[in-house]
């Protein structure tokens, strides 16, 4: 390998990978030459064996149930710690609403919260599955009325941990609420879901109010 040691002596199609980055390259061959300057070793690449840096765009999945799910439970996760959680607990709202009315999702029963929000005095939340997850929305009071009741909160049940970004995860989940979001009456109607943060390794969805049929 052949070895420079002044910049002057180094051809101009021999980049190093910080200039060929600069002009938006990443070379695709091993080192060509060596560039020694002020104590330190550059390796050289040939600015014909470079390709365009691929772009950074996360892959877009698909709306399966199962990828909805895995979204869900991102999306949830992040909402916990977020100082700032509304708009992640809304669009997990908006998901699992629109799962709901297209039989994607079953309301499984309610469980007693261990940790009741101040905000209202409901004491049960609604667990719903999506797949192989589970998650706690605030019950209707047709839920009050319909559904069984499963005692506390179990910690025998824990979702999977496949997981994907929260980018991705967001991005989805936007995808697929779209239509429903669209044919939503005016966004007058949302509610704020701050303080509705639970302890528990399910989360319920913020408080919202119930849509008429």
């Amino acid at each position: 390998m052949k070895l420079f040691t002044k910049k002057e002596q180094v051809p101009a199609s021999y980049k190093t990978k910080e200039e060929l980055q600069k002009i938006g390259k990443i070379p695709t061959g091993s080192p060509i030459a060596k560039l020694k300057d002020k104590n330190r070793i550059f390796y050289l690449f040939s600015l014909k064996d470079s390709v365009p840096i691929p772009s950074r765009k996360t892959t877009r999945l698909q709306p399966t149930i199962g990828n909805l799910a895995k979204a869900l439970f991102v999306v949830n996760r992040h909402a916990k710690t977020s100082p700032q959680p509304q708009k992640l607990y809304q669009l997990k709202t908006d998901v699992i609403e629109k799962l709901i009315t297209e039989g994607k999702a079953e309301k499984v029963g309610l469980q007693q919260s261990p940790n009741p929000s101040k905000f209202h005095q409901q004491t049960c939340n609604t667990l719903v599955k999506v797949e192989e997850y589970g998650f706690h929305i605030i019950s209707t009071r047709e839920d009050l009325l319909e559904l069984p009741h499963l005692g506390e909160w179990s910690e025998d049940f824990r979702n999977p941990t496949d997981t994907f970004p929260l980018r991705q995860a967001v991005q989805l989940l936007e995808q697929y609420s779209q239509p429903i979001k669209r044919k939503s009456v005016p966004s007058q109607r949302r509610v704020s879901n701050q303080g509705q943060r639970q302890s528990s390794f399910f989360d319920p969805f913020g408080k919202q109010k119930r849509r008429t049929r």
